[in-house]
């Protein structure tokens, strides 16, 4: 295998639609990503793709990409005003947690996936180090899920400061019955 897709599965994203703000009236901003190999072997389109993703690369796999989208909704290509090609040694630049422009912050392999990421027993948030929790990418359940990280990092980081406070009082009161009184266990 590990040869450059001619025809790309792409994500599509229409962020305009959403949040109006992203971009000037009466236009759309919108995103597109794809999945390369690693190590490329072969290319099975015509352009010879060797996966060095120097700009020439870069922007002939970024015709490709506008050629998918082409193919589900006609007239797409005509409509580009300006883009902007983030290949990987791009993303890796602009963020070494994206090794070789790995959105996910490394592998999606069985073992990075659940409590295993980023090792075997440390699919939690809190860390050794009192105060330092993993946000990023790295952590449980990984970049696939945008944002989970962070949140699941903030509710532990919250937990660590919250006094006893509801959910305390609740536990006290677990062990009494209706009326106040301890209950015999």
């Amino acid at each position: 295998m590990r040869q450059v897709p001619d025809r790309p599965f792409c994500l599509f994203g229409q962020m305009t639609t959403a949040d109006p703000s992203r971009s000037p009236g009466g236009t759309e901003s919108a995103w597109a990503y794809t999945h390369v190999p690693h190590e490329v072997a072969a290319d099975a389109g015509d352009e010879g793709l060797t996966g060095a993703w120097d700009p020439g690369e870069q922007e002939l796999m970024a015709d490709r990409v506008e050629r998918q989208v082409e193919r589900f909704a006609p007239g797409f290509r005509a409509l580009i005003r300006a883009r902007r090609v983030l290949a990987p040694p791009t993303l890796q630049a602009l963020d070494g947690n994206l090794h070789a422009g790995a959105i996910n912050g490394g592998t999606a392999g069985m073992h990075q996936q659940l409590f295993f990421r980023p090792l075997p027993g440390t699919g939690r948030p809190e860390t050794p180090v009192r105060g330092l929790f993993l946000a990023s990418a790295g952590a449980h359940p990984g970049g696939g899920v945008h944002g989970a990280p962070g949140a699941n990092a903030a509710r532990a980081a919250l937990r660590r400061r919250r006094s006893p406070g509801l959910s305390g009082l609740q536990r006290a009161l677990s062990h009494r019955d209706r009326t106040g009184h301890a209950r015999p266990d």
